[in-house]
This record gives C-alpha cells, structure tokens and sequence, in this order.
C-alpha cells in the first residue's frame, strides 16, 4: 500500500482549503448572504465571512477541518524528512514541528468557533485565526533557516528553494505593509479584508512551495 508523501501532502494543503474558500465565497453571494464584490480588492468581504451562514456554513467546515488534519500530517512528515532522510540536527526542527502543530490547532478551534453566536466564541477564533497565519508562517520562515546550507548549494533544489523564499519574503513585505497603513493610512480599512485575502493565498503557496522542493528530492 501506498504511502502519502510530502509532496502530496503539502500540494493538498495548499489546494483544499484554496478550494475551500472559492467554493463558498460565490454560494454565499449567490443565496444573498453577501453581496457579489471581489474579495481579492477593496470594499470586499473577509475569508471568515464566507462560512458563518447556512449553507456555506457546512461547507466551509466540512472542507477546513480535512485541511487542518491534513496539515497535521504535513508537519508530522516534515519533522519525518528533516530528520530521518536529510539527517539534519538541531532543536530547531522540533520547533518547527510544534509551531506547526499549533497553527493546526489553531485552525481547528478557528473553524469550528466561526458562525458560532455570542461573545462567548469571539476571542477563540480571533485566536485561532491569527495563531494559524502566525505560526504557519513562523515554522516556514524557520524552515527556509535549516534548509539554507543544504538547499542553497544544491542545483536539484533551487527551484523549489527560492518559490519558498520568495513566498516567506513576500508575507514579510506585506504583513509589515499592512501594519503600517493600518496606522497611518485612514482608508486601509476598506483594504484590510483584501490584505486578508492576499496573505492568505501566500500562506497555501508556502505548502505548494514544499511540494515543489521535496518532489526534487531524489528519495
């Protein structure tokens, strides 16, 4: 029997909850919860929006919460790779493994607190949102820092090594960015939903980024 690897595990992590969203953006426009825009410009909706009625309500979560077990096993697999098959030492690695972990977990609470009503579910899934973009960020820009030696002298990586870097550089660029305008630029707050959107295609392409690099691996 087959065994998943990386490389499809990380590709899914990257297409199911892409797939997730864009499926229940246009249900919930089309039943009238929101009204049609372009989520990816201003004066739009945020990601979060498109799950909290019925019917993407079920969608959104019948999708999301396979992503996060899915993610689960990404890091599982990764600590797997760094360890038993690139041999690489260093608490780092299970510090990557854990902060993945947690933004897992934080996914999870996330989806299953949004649509939820009461003030009760309010803190769990802010938590869980920005638990699961701010860590899933933070063990992939570790990533980048123990795969730097090896990846950086070896043709067979580059392509997959400099998508992630580029993607992790990007994220970087445009989480300060959108610090900064929030503070200094009054109608950031029609952009604010877009910047979500953004970062988020971004945070699925730092697993497509995996699925190249590891693919290139002749294992």
């Amino acid at each position: 029997m087959l065994k998943p690897s990386l490389g499809s595990i990380a590709l899914w992590c990257a297409l199911l909850p892409t797939l997730t969203v864009h499926i229940t953006w246009p249900v919930a426009a089309a039943t009238g919860a929101l009204h049609w825009c372009n989520p990816y410009w201003s004066h739009c909706h945020s990601i979060s929006a498109t799950g909290r009625e019925v019917p993407q309500f079920y969608i959104f979560k019948l999708l999301m919460l396979p992503s996060a077990a899915l993610m689960l096993a990404y890091w599982t697999l990764m600590r797997r790779w760094l360890v038993s098959e690139l041999r690489l030492p260093g608490r780092k690695i299970s510090l990557i493994y854990w902060l993945g972990i947690i933004a897992c977990v934080s996914l999870i609470m996330y989806t299953l607190t949004l649509g939820a009503v009461g003030d009760l579910y309010a803190l769990p899934r802010r938590m869980g949102v920005v638990g699961y973009f701010a860590f899933t960020a933070f063990a992939h820009l570790l990533l980048l820092n123990v795969l730097a030696p090896q990846f950086n002298a070896a043709t067979i990586y580059k392509a997959g090594y400099r998508f992630l870097y580029g993607v992790c550089s990007l994220l970087l660029l445009l989480g300060v960015t959108s610090a900064l305008l929030g503070f200094v630029w009054p109608p950031y707050d029609n952009w604010d939903n877009a910047f979500e959107w953004w970062f988020a295609v971004l945070m699925v392409c730092q697993f497509a980024a995996v699925s190249l690099l590891y693919n290139k691996h002749p294992v």
